[in-house]
């Protein structure tokens, strides 16, 4: 069996790029003053083409979200993000004075390149998240965060969820792999993936101030109400 297939990760990446992708089409006349290629007609393309790939790769894995795998993966992401977060406003309170450290504590850390799409529920960026700040994080800057006020326990926090989600790579790493096109899906899972992020990116941006519309395109909120 393929990772991909095996993964709950990806079971339920499909699942909430289908209901997002439900709500797209719902909403498409509003949206389409938007984007050239919004109309009716790219809507319910949209949806046929995920409806046709969980025909074929997932039928006999809807079940998955029941399984304790999925939960402990979703326990730890959820739990990581919280964390990350927390020490991120923890840090602008201590260091506000400073912002060329802050600057360059977010940018090693890995906040620069995956916060945003984290926080929205992009989770392969979460998982790149919480690797890069074990990776990169050294005791220097640890012992002068903590002499600022930030509890050092959060930081056993973040490295704890980064250890324990080391166990799905595999389900990341073959959600992104371009290699074995169209083998048990992946192709078409990644492109999927592709698209309901960058739909989502622009919905939200035009729901700013609609809070309801705004969750209905959150990955995040999405995945975790699935």
């Amino acid at each position: 069996m393929e990772t991909l297939i095996a993964c709950p990760t990806s079971t339920a990446t499909v699942l909430a790029c289908q209901k997002i992708a439900k709500t797209f089409k719902e909403n498409i006349y509003e949206l389409s003053i938007l984007r050239k290629e919004w109309d009716p007609q790219y809507a319910t393309s949209l949806n046929v083409w995920i409806e046709d790939t969980i025909e074929k790769h997932y039928a006999d894995s809807m079940d998955v979200l029941q399984d304790e795998r999925y939960r402990e993966w979703h326990e730890i992401m959820v739990e990581g993000l919280q964390h990350l977060k927390v020490l991120r406003a923890s840090m602008k309170v201590d260091f506000k004075n400073d912002k060329e450290f802050l600057k360059g504590f977010f940018t090693q850390m890995g906040y620069t390149d995956y916060f945003s799409d984290a926080k929205n529920g992009d989770h392969i960026s979460l998982f790149k998240f919480l690797k890069t700040f074990a990776s990169n994080l050294d005791e220097a800057t640890r012992q002068l965060i903590t002499d600022k006020g930030t509890l050092d326990s959060w930081f056993d926090k973040i490295l704890a969820c980064a250890n324990k989600v080391s166990k799905f790579q595999d389900c990341f790493v073959a959600l992104e792999s371009e290699a074995d096109i169209n083998s048990y899906g992946k192709n078409e899972v990644a492109q999927i993936y592709e698209t309901i992020q960058d739909i989502c990116r622009i919905a939200i941006a035009y729901y700013q101030f609609d809070p309801k519309m705004r969750c209905k395109f959150s990955y995040y909120k999405v995945m975790v109400n699935l």
